[in-house]
């Protein structure tokens, strides 16, 4: 693919993934599903166009994200964790099978934990509800889960854009 091709088709998954943190910035059930969604989405910038322009656009949507998006948590979670996340993934799965999801998990728990702390102390968002006390500990369990079965279905997602999908782009971008 020449190259002005490949910066067309970042731009436009930029604007793309600009579009989805917007919505997860104004609709709360899409506050932490829109990152999850950019990030699979950079599945296809990255088989594409390579990994240095789905890290170019994983910048220039981070910058957009932190300036424009209303929603910081959503902004955050994608900055922080699911932004790279498809793009560093392949690295993990060369390791050991359990050494690869202990990693991944305390990569994972880690970035959010720092997005937590950050809307806390930085964007003075107040972290306490109904739950009182427990809530950084269901919060943390919560994450997990979700990030369980994002770990879970990331795979199939990957084979079903390949199998079925991916020769559908490739056309399109010929």
């Amino acid at each position: 693919m020449k190259q002005s091709k490949k910066i067309a088709l970042s731009g436009m998954f930029a604007a793309l993934q600009t579009v989805l943190l917007c919505l997860g910035g104004v609709m709360w059930v899409l506050c932490y599903t829109a990152p999850m969604i950019c990030g699979l989405i950079m599945i296809i910038l990255r088989d594409s166009a390579g990994t240095k322009y789905a890290l170019t656009v994983y910048a220039v949507c981070s910058i957009i994200a932190v300036l424009f998006i209303p929603d910081k948590e959503c902004a955050l979670t994608y900055i922080f964790f699911f932004g790279y996340y498809a793009i560093i993934r392949d690295k993990f799965e060369k390791m050991p099978k359990a050494v690869s999801l202990l990693l991944k998990f305390l990569l994972y728990n880690i970035t959010i934990a720092a997005s937590q702390i950050i809307l806390v102390y930085v964007f003075a968002i107040p972290f306490e509800n109904e739950l009182g006390r427990w809530t950084i500990p269901v919060f943390a369990v919560l994450f997990n889960i979700v990030f369980a079965l994002y770990e879970l279905l990331f795979p199939r997602v990957v084979t079903l854009y390949f199998s079925k999908y991916k020769s559908r782009v490739d056309k399109l971008l010929k």
